[in-house]
């Protein structure tokens, strides 16, 4: 009796330090990690495309043309099922749209360039079904456009429908001058927002962390624009601001964001303080974008030019932007870094990905998606990778 005993206690305090060595499981934050390729896609088109969603259930891929009007549906293996002409004045298009994402399995959801930034749903046959009212108030804050991200996540829960997003128009800048409120701006600007199909208005969110240092400190960096990705599954939201140090992860609890965790973000050549607002952005290597990719979140930024190659072209007057010098000087420093977060630490750093291109997007089984940089073989430019993180 008393050797089981003996045996029972050795194996439960042996349980209890693997447990307890799990739970306090340390990661090297500027370890490189290692990305793998595992497959690709080819979409065989004429034009320029990106892939706006992908929709796993279906094995489909929403996709656009990048300057057409065009968007397109294809299977899995790049195979075209569908193409219309989206972009347009007629009653099932949209005058300008960037972005798209699949809504469940039946509907597709698209959002209008324009002032109030609407929302148009469409059938599986690309049939207008309603506009939804946007959260934009005009273009006050400007027109921010990238080819490689969604600004807003579409979901289906209990009968009703959200869109969870950012948007940087969501405001009157005549009401939130810098030069008055300085710092204050932080804690009275709301760029994200809440969809709610019951609700008779959009809910407007704060996306500027309470902890972020210009905020807790009450300094006035620029606006700064928080990128926002959401995990639908795990109802999870992270949010970047594209100046400092820090990631934020947050719970979503019905219409509010709760929870806040701060991440402390670092890389060896983001050594830089925060930047006075009047510095030229890019001598601060920025955060340009955030993805989710299963249980990880992507935070992208690109190196700084050195100041001094900055001032070399800037000397030569103001339309140094259009010297083919200053175009390789840009290819040559600017080249894209990569950290990775899982949970609420920092595990590492990517400096290259297996292959050149722009990480496009992140999807819930840990893929990511990059579109292949130009190159020498035809039809390169619609070529896309699937790459995974290298488990240890």
């Amino acid at each position: 009796m008393k050797k089981s005993r003996l045996i029972f206690t050795t194996l439960f305090t042996t349980l209890l330090f693997s447990c307890s060595e799990k739970e306090t499981e340390t990661y090297n934050p500027v370890k490189e990690l290692q990305f793998e390729v595992y497959d690709s896609i080819v979409v065989d088109v004429l034009e320029e495309v990106v892939i706006l969603d992908y929709q796993n259930e279906l094995d489909q891929y929403l996709i656009k043309e990048r300057k057409g009007n065009k968007v397109l549906l294809v299977d899995g293996k790049g195979g075209l099922i569908n193409e219309v002409e989206l972009i347009g004045e007629g009653p099932n298009q949209i005058q300008l749209a960037l972005e798209g994402r699949f809504w469940g399995k039946d509907r597709f959801i698209f959002k209008e360039m324009f002032a109030t930034k609407d929302f148009h749903v469409f059938d599986r046959h690309f049939e207008k079904l309603e506009r939804i009212n946007g959260p934009g108030i005009g273009f006050g804050a400007g027109i921010f456009i990238s080819f490689y991200r969604q600004t807003f996540t579409p979901w289906t829960e209990d009968g009703k429908d959200f869109i969870l997003g950012e948007e940087v128009n969501s405001y009157n800048p005549g009401d939130m001058d810098p030069d008055k409120i300085g710092g204050g701006f932080y804690s009275q600007v709301k760029t994200g927002f809440l969809y709610d199909s019951s609700q008779d208005s959009i809910n407007y969110l704060s996306l500027y962390p309470l902890d972020w240092v210009p905020r807790n400190t009450n300094r006035w960096i620029g606006q700064s624009f928080p990128f926002l990705a959401f995990d639908i599954e795990r109802k999870k939201a992270a949010v970047l601001p594209p100046i400092g140090d820090q990631l934020f992860l947050y719970n979503l609890d019905g219409n509010s964001l709760i929870n806040e965790k701060a991440v402390s973000l670092s890389h060896p050549v983001r050594n830089q303080k925060i930047p006075d607002p009047s510095r030229e952005n890019l001598l601060y290597p920025s955060f340009s974008d955030l993805k989710t990719f299963g249980e990880y979140q992507l935070a992208i930024f690109y190196e700084a030019i050195p100041e001094d190659v900055y001032h070399e072209f800037r000397s030569k007057g103001e339309n140094y932007r259009q010297d083919p010098g200053w175009v390789k000087a840009q290819e040559k420093y600017r080249k894209p870094r990569y950290i990775i977060v899982k949970g609420d630490q920092q595990i590492g750093i990517s400096n290259k990905l297996p292959i050149e291109g722009n990480v496009n997007l992140g999807l819930p089984d840990g893929t990511l998606i990059v579109k292949a940089a130009d190159g020498e073989l035809e039809r390169d430019y619609n070529l896309f990778y699937k790459i995974r993180l290298v488990e240890e």
